[in-house]
């Protein structure tokens, strides 16, 4: 799915703001919620389908999306059974 290029600029410039005043995030971050989130904010798609949407492996993105989560970039519901986790986005960080 294509993403609005201003919510791309968007996405960079929270994750470039946040990584000046914090320990910085995975390198791959802007990459990542850019495929997660291309028009909305909510993603409920499976681990493996946001890896190849992402370009990243299972093991490295369960890395990325839980230091996304304790960023407070996203926040996460749990799935259950066949139906996946939810992730909201969260544009400024919400700070805990």
């Amino acid at each position: 799915m294509p993403i609005d290029p201003r919510r791309r600029h968007e996405i960079a410039l929270a994750v470039v703001a946040y990584d000046s005043a914090n320990p910085p995030l995975p390198r791959t971050a802007a990459q990542l919620l850019t495929a997660m989130f291309p028009i909305e904010d909510v993603c409920r798609r499976s681990l493996d389908e946001i890896a190849a949407t992402g370009g990243l492996n299972r093991k490295s993105l369960t890395a990325s999306l839980r230091r996304l989560v304790e960023a407070g970039f996203l926040s996460r519901t749990p799935g259950s059974g066949v139906v996946p986790a939810t992730y909201r986005q969260h544009l400024p960080p919400v700070q805990r």
